[in-house]
């Protein structure tokens, strides 16, 4: 059995064990690109030369097989473990990314989809070797991992038509030096190849059923629900911005504002929530800031703007955060939380993909983002139904 390097992450403090550092830097690390191959994408689309269906097809993807990667989570961490099940799909994201960079014309959607896939995977395993490693430290390491989700989101959303100028125009470099940072990430993992613990098959040999639990329902549309508010604007929001007039580069820094206080919320809503009896506090003030935002960038001039994306930013990463939160701590062990991640995952991150598709076919059909927005705002104010019920003190069992 190796397990007792996992055993040591649990029980050692953050400052005495190394083991614990390895892993929390490693989960960070991975996190950090979680979000880089789909944010680069946005700012740049309208250099891409796509015809708009395409193009909301192309920020599409990425969602939608994030539903259909994590089908694959939890059989993935059975048969390889959850760390070498993440040295895989980690490889598997790099080359994504290479091939986008090196054959931008013809792997443009085929090194999407990879990446859109492998990071489906990534999804589903971190916050299960979250719950498995760092049980007495939940509400830390969700935001140290929601948080760089977040910064990685903004630093790519930010520097990537900056890259694409300085570039001269080469498509190939501004998605493709993404990649730097996956391979860091990569070889980061390393060291967790030897710090390996048990497999994701369940201890007592007794199948999981989540889909049959009220609870892990609300989870996933929750989950799918709060992913679709993020993938909307993170798709759009700088064309909404272009289209009034705003600059491609101011446009494109907006967009770096909204993942980049997106940070606030990633650190502020896990450490809180996770103190409370229950997570509806939290979520219901997450929903309503999201409402304010998302009615200032319809209604409010475009001075404004820099503001609505700060409150969106805000809510945005503590809507992420919240959800994962709440697969972790609605998960009676490791196992279930694997099983009730895929869950969420899969069919949040379904839900989630219609957000930029929807948008986009309402906006080619208005000729606006008038109506766009207004989806938006109605299913902001659907998601309070889901949220409240996966924020209560509930936990589901084998």
């Amino acid at each position: 059995m190796q397990a007792s390097s996992t055993e040591t992450v649990r029980r050692s403090g953050p400052g005495a064990s190394p083991a614990f550092a390895i892993s929390a830097i490693g989960v960070v690390l991975v996190a950090l690109t979680t979000r880089q191959a789909v944010s680069g994408v946005p700012p740049i689309l309208a250099d891409l030369g796509l015809a708009p269906t395409v193009a909301s097809v192309l920020v599409a993807i990425p969602v939608l097989c994030f539903s259909l990667g994590a089908l694959a989570g939890p059989a993935l961490r059975a048969r390889f473990g959850e760390e070498r099940a993440l040295f895989l799909m980690m490889a598997a994201l790099l080359t994504g990314l290479v091939l986008r960079a090196v054959w931008p014309s013809w792997a443009l959607f085929p090194g999407t989809i990879l990446a859109g896939l492998s990071i489906a995977v990534i999804n589903v395993l971190l916050p299960s070797l979250v719950k498995r490693r760092f049980p007495n430290r939940i509400g830390p390491m969700m935001a140290a991992y929601t948080m760089a989700m977040a910064i990685g989101a903004s630093v790519a959303s930010g520097l990537t038509a900056l890259v694409l100028r300085e570039a001269d125009g080469a498509i190939g470099v501004a998605l493709g030096v993404w990649a730097i940072p996956t391979a860091i990430a990569l070889v980061a993992w390393l060291p967790q190849l030897r710090l390996h613990g048990e497999s994701g098959s369940s201890a007592s040999g007794r199948t999981i059923h989540v889909w049959r639990q009220p609870l892990a329902w609300h989870v996933l549309f929750y989950m799918g629900m709060q992913s679709l508010l993020f993938y909307g604007p993170l798709s759009w929001l700088p064309a909404i911005y272009r289209d009034r007039g705003v600059d491609p580069a101011e446009a494109g820094l907006l967009l770096m504002v909204f993942n980049g206080f997106g940070i606030v919320g990633n650190f502020a809503a896990p450490m809180i929530a996770s103190r409370l009896p229950d997570q509806r506090p939290a979520v219901a003030t997450a929903i309503v800031m999201y409402t304010v935002g998302l009615l200032g960038v319809l209604l409010a001039p475009t001075s404004t703007a820099l503001l609505w994306a700060i409150v969106l930013g805000i809510a945005q990463g503590a809507n992420l955060s919240l959800a994962l939160l709440v697969i972790v701590l609605r998960s009676s062990d490791g196992d279930v939380a694997a099983a009730l991640s895929g869950m969420a995952q899969s069919g949040g991150y379904l839900i989630a993909s219609t957000g930029p598709l929807v948008m986009g076919l309402l906006y080619t059909a208005t000729g606006g983002w008038t109506v766009p927005l207004l989806f938006l705002l109605a299913v902001a104010g659907l998601i309070w139904i889901p949220g409240m019920m996966a924020a209560r003190s509930r936990v589901i069992t084998r």
